[in-house]
């Protein structure tokens, strides 16, 4: 990782685990009801199988965010 792409990696790497965090939220509950079928046992609910992800998506927030700061201050350096 060259200091240049720092910025660009930073960012990419903070939308990827935004976009990896809300396709395991979206399939969760459909893993959860295919699994209670399987076992046809109590009652099924969505919400029994929402998974509670702030602190994934904190750190995702905190490396775009990290990324865009770097970016300024290269822009600002003169390497943009």
């Amino acid at each position: 990782m060259t200091k240049q792409n720092a910025p660009m990696i930073s960012i990419v790497t903070g939308l990827v685990l935004v976009a990896l965090g809300q396709l395991v939220q979206r399939m969760m509950p459909l893993i959860g009801r295919a699994a209670y079928q399987a076992a046809a046992a109590g009652s099924y609910d969505p919400m029994n199988y929402r998974l509670n992800l702030t602190g994934y998506y904190i750190v995702a927030a905190v490396l775009v965010v990290l990324g865009v700061v770097l970016a300024i201050r290269d822009c600002r350096s003169g390497r943009c």
